[in-house]
């Protein structure tokens, strides 16, 4: 079994224990979904919801970054590119490219998953 590292602390943070048990059940049923499917963020929601109990205001955030999360571990399907030119000094736009469609899109950095952010070496 793969383990899945951690990008905060479960025990302190419940949105974040709430991801990371949305991700760990996505794996559990990988099997059972196409990539880039609707249905995943669907299950995902269903699964916070019924399963977890996780209050209904923040089911769509959570699973949402539950499926980013999972589809980015399992497919490499988002890549930041950059800082978008036009963003705020205290509120990072970046430049996320879509290897599956080619596209760019600005997106807040606010928005995107943890590990997405992590500074990579790029020396080698």
């Amino acid at each position: 079994m793969n383990a899945i590292a951690l990008h905060s602390n479960p025990a302190t943070d419940y949105r974040a224990a709430m991801q990371q048990a949305a991700v760990a059940y996505l794996f559990r049923h990988r099997g059972e979904h196409l990539t880039g499917d609707d249905q995943v963020l669907e299950n995902c929601a269903r699964y916070l919801a019924q399963s977890l109990e996780v209050p209904q205001h923040l089911v769509p955030r959570i699973a949402e970054l539950a499926v980013a999360e999972f589809e980015g571990l399992t497919t490499k399907r988002l890549t930041i590119l950059g800082v978008y030119p036009g963003s705020g000094l205290y509120r990072p736009v970046l430049w996320v490219l879509d290897t599956r469609t080619q596209q760019r899109h600005p997106v807040p950095a606010r928005y995107l998953p943890a590990r997405l952010l992590k500074p990579r070496d790029t020396s080698k």
